[in-house]
């Protein structure tokens, strides 16, 4: 099997919480939430992106956990800060931020570009719902405000799944080569294997995005 890089993960994403709403793990959901939250489905490491399909690259500039919580970025938990390379896209974007790591891949002062692996997915820090996700994030400046991340994240800004899980296929199978989305009929089944089947859609954020059904026969 193989996998397509989508964003920040190769396979499929899942965006459970987008860019610009208000949060909920501080004051009581009146903090503006200033990136976008990822979930990997189908392959947990968190690699540095591409932008438009371009390959870009940078230097990590913090692989960090911080304690002191007069720092708002103890809420980030483990998580690594590249700052890219100038004048490689068009935006204002000169750091990223992968936060809630449940660890790191890299150090400070290592280059890395597109593809390359950074961290693994987690839920350390102030991570909201205790489901393991990235918080991307995007900034002109180290200091400065969120920016919209979503050329980055590979998808777009909106509570979906996004990219497919490419499968190595003979050419003659057209839908497969393609890497298209697949429905899949299963059963009749057993309640024993029927249940089984809902523990992996339930793992994979399937039944989260409304993406599985069942019936009786």
């Amino acid at each position: 099997m193989r996998l397509k890089q989508t964003g920040i993960f190769e396979g499929r994403v899942q965006v459970r919480y987008s860019y610009g709403r208000f949060g909920w793990t501080r004051n009581g959901g009146k903090t503006w939430h200033g990136g976008i939250d990822l979930v990997a489905l189908d392959d947990k490491t968190i690699r540095m992106p591409y932008y438009k399909g371009k390959k870009i690259t940078g230097k990590v500039t913090r692989a960090r956990i911080v304690y002191n919580h007069n720092d708002k970025t103890w809420e980030w938990g483990w998580y690594v800060c590249v700052q890219l390379d100038a004048n490689q896209t068009p935006d204002t974007v000169n750091f990223l931020y992968f936060c809630h790591c449940s660890c790191l891949l890299v150090s400070v002062g290592q280059k890395v570009s597109s593809g390359d692996a950074l961290a693994i997915m987690g839920q350390t820090g102030n991570a909201a719902n205790g489901y393991d996700h990235t918080h991307l994030e995007a900034r002109a400046t180290a200091t400065g405000t969120g920016v919209d991340p979503t050329e980055y994240a590979g998808c777009a800004n909106a509570v979906g799944i996004y990219g497919t899980q490419e499968v190595d296929a003979p050419t003659s199978d057209a839908a497969a080569s393609t890497g298209k989305l697949q429905v899949i009929t299963v059963g009749p089944v057993s309640q024993g294997d029927a249940d089984a089947i809902l523990a992996v859609c339930k793992e994979r954020g399937l039944t989260d995005a409304g993406l599985y059904k069942s019936e009786w026969a």
